[in-house]
């Protein structure tokens, strides 16, 4: 199947991680597309066939990754529709993206929400997507082979809400310990939003981040995390209130 691309929103590489377990289960040679640094059009034909993953934020997708995919363009393109999140809730995400494919004319075949290590509290969903995320996760790319080859139609309804839930920005401090910092620069050359100065990597501009955690994930010193009393008073909550384990959910 070498005319399989894939195209992933993954600032913490989870969603990334989820969308090459299933290309890998259809074809041993695949191109990327990472929106986290590509930002142009793009055109496929009705012989390609797309898997196209975003991570959850907040119930949406995440704002930036969202306008990068819609600049591409299907022409009844088969599309696999995978929306990543932490354990916690999906709420209208995996509908969103499937619209976005479908409005820009991509025939979306199949369609999943899978778990991962949560990117902001890390005592969520600790070692997913694990042995059994991934037996499902190839149970799923077995029957998105079968669809492809036969042609069938996405039959399942998706769920979530139109209008879907407003877009949330999360009000929690990234800070730069300047002690740990190389200056290698990675983070400002990762950020999807343009938030870290390219002469400053300390600094953080608040009201552009997205709370991606691409910078954080980036980081090979371990420099950069959240911080603050917002963060520190919501983390105990949430990991508590997100401790009973979701499964993966699919739509064939």
């Amino acid at each position: 199947m070498s005319n399989l691309t894939k195209i992933f929103f993954s600032p913490s590489e989870t969603t990334k991680k989820v969308v090459e377990q299933v290309a890998g289960n259809l074809s041993s040679a695949s191109k990327s597309y990472d929106l986290l640094t590509f930002n142009q059009e793009k055109e496929f034909t009705n012989e390609d066939i797309v898997i196209v993953g975003m991570p959850v934020f907040a119930g949406r997708l995440p704002k930036t990754g969202s306008e990068r995919l819609a600049k591409f363009k299907g022409n009844n393109t088969k599309a696999i529709a995978i929306v990543n999140y932490g354990n916690a809730h999906v709420t209208d995400a995996l509908l969103e993206l499937v619209d976005i494919l479908n409005e820009n004319d991509f025939n979306v075949i199949a369609a999943a929400s899978t778990v991962s290590h949560h990117s902001i509290f890390d005592g969520v969903a600790v070692g997913r997507p694990d042995e059994s995320d991934i037996e499902k996760i190839n149970e799923f790319a077995a029957k998105c082979s079968e669809k492809i080859e036969s042609g069938e139609p996405l039959k399942s309804e998706i769920p979530g809400n139109r209008p879907y839930v407003d877009l949330k920005q999360l009000p929690f401090v990234i800070s730069c310990d300047d002690t740990l910092c190389s200056f290698c620069y990675d983070c400002a050359s990762i950020c999807p939003e343009q938030a870290i100065p390219e002469d400053d990597p300390i600094a953080t501009d608040l009201d552009l981040c997205s709370r991606c955690t691409a910078c954080i994930n980036i980081c090979p010193e371990d420099a950069r995390k959240f911080s603050g009393e917002a963060f520190e008073a919501k983390k105990p909550a949430f990991e508590e209130a997100n401790s009973e384990r979701k499964e993966p959910e699919f739509y064939l």
